[in-house]
């Protein structure tokens, strides 16, 4: 293949598309590995598997030390580079966590979160450059999907896998997908950083990021809803197998069944609200339906029990699916879009960092009130009511953001 037709095949909208959301899977089933097969791995380790919460704290504490810098690494080094950066730190994760005691574990969490926490913005930067359009919320939504197929390859590929060969063979597996990604990645870097500013300085305030984001108010509560709304999308995913392990009655493969259910409806969610976004013109209201939705599946999932028809319970994981994980592609264009132009990494780094903190101690207090009430199902009860701040702060953003609009046409 010439240079020219290289070029060329890099730029084309829907590669860029394809290989940031393949970034975004790979690094979410980095993520997710150790939850989906938390029950097999906590009888190894002797502890329970309520701890699981903790280990989702040090990912996002992770990924809130990158999420800062993201816009300025993107910057100095290119979007592409980042991008291989957070592949490279999500296979040492892996095989961190490999070492198998929880030392190693802690310290592969907190590294699967430095590379988790570089993806979006330089997403965001890529697809701001290359694929920018009409349909930015489907284009986005698409990128987001992601999450989901991710936390597909996850759900369906590691419980067996751990099953038959051992856990180490299954988190094994995502090292060696992110490492073919990370060499198909160099096809197309050279022109997707060709942008890139080699005097950018990496060493600037963590804060300056959120400094933006709190200025403009409209990032300002979209990033409060994005708080809720990620607390309620963790608490689902990091714990979903537990749940119906531990009070449904299902078992390790056929609870990886319903987290796969899960997240297909995430990634045709996330794309249908994507849709449903540009085609009503306002990002703002497919988020408060969304969130709407998803209250009502915490309310549901607060009586589940092992007296559940199976077919319920894979009807909770598709309304899950498609609302507390179906959510992200609108909320990331619609931070693209209220953002200054010429900063949309940073404002989407900042953005992510306070999304990142309220996971930080989500999943560790839904797993430690779920010890206290004596039920994981009951303790959804609480992150419905957090999801409900969410829609709150959602109605203030759009006021904010339609009347900027009004004074900026006058």
């Amino acid at each position: 293949m010439t240079e020219s037709a290289r070029d060329g095949l890099a730029t084309n909208p829907w590669i860029v598309v394809a290989a940031t959301t393949a970034v975004q899977a790979l690094a979410s089933a980095t993520t997710l590995a150790v939850p989906t097969i938390a029950p097999r791995l906590a009888e190894m380790l002797g502890i329970s598997p309520a701890l699981i919460g903790y280990q989702t704290t040090l990912i996002y504490a992770g990924a809130m030390a990158t999420s800062v810098v993201g816009g300025a690494v993107v910057r100095r080094l290119g979007a592409g580079r980042a991008s291989q950066i957070a592949l490279v730190l999500a296979i040492l994760a892996v095989l961190l966590v490999m070492g198998g005691s929880l030392w190693t574990i802690a310290l592969g969490s907190i590294v699967m979160g430095l590379g988790y926490g570089l993806t979006n913005p330089a997403a965001s930067h890529l697809l701001m450059r290359f694929a920018r359009g009409p349909r930015l919320n489907l284009i986005f939504s698409i990128k987001q999907t992601g999450v989901p197929w991710g936390g597909m390859l996850a759900g369906l590929m590691l419980p067996p896998v751990a099953l038959t060969l051992g856990w180490r063979w299954a988190v094994g597996l995502v090292a060696v997908l992110s490492l073919g990604l990370l060499l198909a990645l160099a096809l197309g870097r050279r022109r997707w950083d060709d942008d890139r500013d080699p005097t950018h300085r990496l060493r600037q305030s963590p804060f300056a990021a959120v400094a933006l984001v709190w200025r403009t108010r409209p990032l300002r509560y979209l990033s409060f809803a994005s708080m809720a709304l990620s607390l309620t999308q963790m608490c689902v995913l990091a714990f979903m197998t537990t749940l119906l392990v531990t009070e449904a009655g299902f078992g390790l493969v056929e609870a990886g069944f319903v987290v796969a259910i899960l997240q297909v409806a995430g990634v045709l969610g996330r794309v249908g609200w994507g849709l449903v976004a540009d085609r009503i013109g306002d990002g703002f209201l497919a988020l408060l339906a969304v969130t709407g939705l998803a209250i009502l599946a915490c309310l549901l999932a607060s009586t589940l029990s092992a007296d559940w028809p199976v077919w319920a319970v894979y009807g909770l994981g598709a309304l899950f699916g498609s609302t507390a994980v179906g959510w992200n592609g609108v909320f990331m264009a619609e931070v693209a879009r209220q953002a200054p132009p010429d900063r949309i990494g940073v404002a989407t780094g900042g953005c992510m960092m306070m999304t990142f903190s309220s996971i930080i101690f989500g999943p560790a207090a839904f797993g430690a009130a779920s010890v206290a009430i004596g039920s994981f199902a009951r303790t959804y009860l609480a992150v419905a009511v957090i999801a409900g701040f969410g829609a709150v702060s959602l109605v203030a953003a759009r006021r904010v953001a339609r009347g900027r609009e009004r004074t900026a046409e006058r």
